[in-house]
């Protein structure tokens, strides 16, 4: 009975330390992710940078944030595996760039809206959602960041990152896979690359 006792105690302790590394890892996390919001906002009002330095700055600031290459390779799914090495390479850049220019228009589109966090939660021991409302005058529009901690460190990202986004409810990373596949029902990967080519 008191070996059950010491067990109980152990797991117990091991769940509580378990708990705590998940709370101060999503607390690290929410502070990193309103640092760089504040930071984003500050090259947003700087008057001196023009429209395209402004965005490259602000794409520069972020891209740490995001997994953009693993984002690339779940939009294609199963077709991912059917692409060469050097295939891969070229659909990963075309992805990443489209990227960049996506957030970039919606930087234009920045109004002095407000960032508000909502919540925080740890899905899995590897994954957390960052729940936010983006707050104008006249509404809110609640996004929720996806995160996921590579298990290996990836050079010049951050330990955590970004691999899907959902603004009210719709996933961009989902609404990529649906396009992408009902493109290649149809057409190429060449021609898909073709068309994400001109996107950039």
């Amino acid at each position: 009975m008191q070996y059950i006792y010491k067990m109980v105690l152990v797991l117990s302790m091991a769940l509580f330390c378990a708990q705590s590394v998940a709370a101060n890892e999503q607390v690290e996390l929410k502070e990193h992710f309103l640092k760089k919001i504040d930071e984003v906002i500050l090259i947003v009002e700087d008057k001196k940078m023009t429209k395209d330095e402004r965005n490259g700055t602000i794409v520069k600031s972020l891209t740490p944030m995001f997994d953009f290459e693993l984002m690339a390779k779940l939009s294609l799914g199963s077709k991912w595996r059917e692409l060469s090495d050097a295939e891969g390479k070229k659909f990963v850049a075309l992805y990443v760039e489209r990227m960049k220019q996506s957030y970039s228009s919606k930087i234009d589109a920045y109004k002095d809206e407000k960032v508000e966090i909502k919540k925080i939660e740890q899905t899995k021991e590897d994954r957390i959602t960052l729940v936010s409302d983006l707050v104008s005058q006249t509404q809110k529009l609640e996004i929720a960041y996806k995160f996921h901690k590579p298990k290996v460190p990836l050079a010049s990202k951050d330990k955590w990152l970004i691999y899907d986004v959902e603004i009210l409810g719709v996933s961009i990373l989902k609404t990529d896979m649906a396009q992408f596949k009902e493109f290649l029902q149809t057409k190429s990967m060449a021609e898909l690359m073709d068309a994400l080519a001109k996107q950039s």
